[in-house]
């Protein structure tokens, strides 16, 4: 295989990637995946047990849900909701990068100030860090297609 197919089949397999969309209908499915785990949370949560393992499983199907959520198409698929897509998965990649280094400072300045000793500096985790990137594409984009309809 010379490097000019290389290539263009690289540039296939990306495009392919960028453009994947799940059909509309599996936004419902998305959704329901993310609410059944946030209600299972919850109900842990009031059981005051000790289920780790249940948590982080849960989380983490939280963020699949929401994750099909996003990558699901709209019931119109044009141009203008590509451009869209497109402003909120930037707004979201900068407030996460703002957020990500601002957080944690802020987080232990409050510490600081709350509890004098004992006050650690702590990265925030991966779910949270997910969670906040996805939520906020959500917003930037529902909110920018509220706006301009």
């Amino acid at each position: 295989m010379n490097k000019q197919k290389f290539c263009e089949a690289e540039e296939r397999r990306l495009n392919w990637l960028i453009n994947f969309k799940l059909p509309n209908y599996w936004k419902k499915i998305g959704w329901s995946i993310l609410f059944v785990s946030l209600a299972l949370i919850l109900f842990i949560k009031f059981l005051n047990d000790d289920f780790d393992l249940l948590k982080n499983i849960l989380k983490k199907s939280m963020l699949i849900g929401l994750l099909i959520v996003t990558i699901s198409s709209e019931k119109i698929e044009d141009e203008f909701i590509e451009s869209l897509r497109s402003k909120s998965f930037t707004l979201a990649f900068i407030l996460g990068v703002i957020y990500v280094l601002a957080q944690p400072v802020v987080n232990y300045f409050v510490s600081l100030i709350l509890q004098s000793e004992n006050t650690n500096y702590e990265d925030l985790g991966d779910f949270q860090i997910l969670w906040f990137l996805l939520v906020v594409y959500l917003t930037a984009f529902w909110s920018l297609k509220r706006r301009n309809s």
